[in-house]
């Protein structure tokens, strides 16, 4: 019997690694270790499912089970790569007859007794190049930078020892590396028994994610991230970003524009000042406990700073503003201390990328979940609905006006953004998770 149960440890993954570690797989975890033939495998997964645990896991039974093994596991950072061999170490450091084989150990790299090697790398070509790999395994690949040139780079490295490839990622658009993959390994003949694609969603396949959890991140987050990051959709790469019906289910045909503010009520200004042949717009919005209510909208062209300034000082007279954004993007820092000395809570907001991301998220957000009320003005709805996204090839978004003119929208985005970030009155401001790195929809 003794025998017996070290035959079943060294040929079934999941049998070792329940005996010598502190891992009890799931069964979607079972499913991706006993496919040990597949030559390549595309696991297309939602958030917080665990699988770059799962492959940590499997590295070092493959690394402790076959002498001279070289395992590689290319993650997007090095800080991520960091991540995965730490999670390595903590599994060996356990276990005293694992971690005295050990005999070399580093951030990123580890040496057995029996020759075995786990390495894990940042995508950087230049770093991976050279390596010679019975298994390479490519962590979160929807979101590598020349994702093209890491495969042609590690695909050798598996050719020439008959080695194994698996490809791994949430979605990030219907783009790269991993998407050209997925639909390869979708398409492979069912015959193939070299090439697999797997899909581990939604969330909620983990134990661990309740229904409740994804229900509270649904509330947090943009329809297009939830659909991306927890059930793992793989989203069109260029699009519309605020359609048509959700802006309409955000407008009151009956909302009127004021021209001075109540005295108890409080107000959010965003400002996006001219540039070239644009306007400088302003749009206040009124908080109330549940709502961001779009009360003033006013426009300017071919008018200097200053009188600019001022306008919009004389505006802080009439509302009783409690935060504000405006856009110092090209204008400089003077322009935006010059508008603080009228109303001190406005904000510099330089746009980046990961600022627009946030600005753009923010304000889909809000209208998803019916908070902005926006009045039936056709300037401020077809700068909204021209708004389209673009999935670049790091798996970032950018942002681009389809009829060239977006200074409706930027000021609107930047009131909400105030809006979210100020407290109201003795609560918190209505805020969301928001972290770039994960290239959140």
């Amino acid at each position: 019997m003794a025998y017996q149960k070290r035959v079943l440890e060294l040929i079934d993954p999941a049998t070792w690694l329940r005996a010598n570690t502190d891992f009890n797989p799931w069964p979607y975890e079972i499913e991706l270790l006993r496919d040990t033939r597949i030559t390549t495998r595309v696991v297309r997964k939602s958030r917080q499912v665990g699988i770059t645990t799962t492959i940590a896991y499997e590295a070092i039974w493959k690394a402790f089970t076959r002498p001279s093994s070289s395992i590689l596991i290319i993650s997007p950072s090095l800080r991520q790569s960091e991540i995965v061999m730490r999670k390595v170490l903590n599994a060996l450091d356990a276990n005293p007859l694992l971690s005295e084989q050990l005999t070399r150990k580093s951030k990123t790299e580890i040496t057995l007794t029996n020759g075995s090697r786990i390495i894990c790398l940042p995508n950087n070509p230049d770093r991976i190049r050279g390596f010679a790999a019975t298994d390479v395994y490519l962590d979160e690949a929807a979101h590598f930078q020349n994702d093209e040139l890491i495969a042609r780079v590690t695909r050798p490295m598996v050719a020439a020892t008959h080695g194994r490839i698996t490809i791994i990622s949430t979605p990030s658009g219907k783009r790269g590396l991993f998407y050209k993959e997925y639909v390869g390994a979708v398409n492979a003949n069912s015959n193939d028994y070299q090439t697999k694609a797997y899909n581990f969603l939604p969330s909620t396949i983990s134990p661990l994610i309740t229904l409740e959890t994804l229900q509270r991140e649904q509330q947090q987050l943009t329809d297009l991230e939830y659909r991306q990051e927890y059930l793992g959709e793989f989203i069109e790469e260029t699009d519309t970003y605020l359609p048509m019906h959700l802006i309409q289910q955000c407008v009151n045909q009956e909302l009127q524009l004021i021209d001075e503010g109540e005295p108890e009520e409080s107000y959010l200004i965003g400002i996006d000042l001219a540039k070239r042949q644009d306007e400088t717009v302003v749009i206040i919005l009124e908080r109330n406990d549940d709502e961001f209510i779009v009360r003033r909208i006013d426009a300017w062209s071919r008018m200097n700073y200053n009188d600019q300034v001022e306008r919009i000082g004389m505006l802080g007279l009439r509302f009783r503003i409690i935060g504000g954004a405006v856009d110092q993007t090209g204008v400089g820092e003077a322009i935006v201390e010059d508008l603080q000395s009228k109303i001190q809570v406005v904000e510099g907001v330089g746009f980046t990328k990961k600022t627009k991301l946030e600005l753009a998220s923010g304000l889909r957000w809000s209208m998803e979940h019916s908070i902005l009320v926006l009045p039936d003005n056709q300037k401020l709805i077809t700068q909204l609905n021209s708004l389209h996204y673009k999935i670049g090839n790091t798996g970032d978004l950018t942002f681009e006006s389809a009829t060239g003119h977006d200074d409706y929208l930027w000021a609107l985005a930047l009131a909400v953004y105030a809006a979210r970030k100020t407290p109201y009155r003795t609560g918190l401001p209505i805020t969301r998770s928001f972290d770039p790195r994960n290239n959140l929809i």
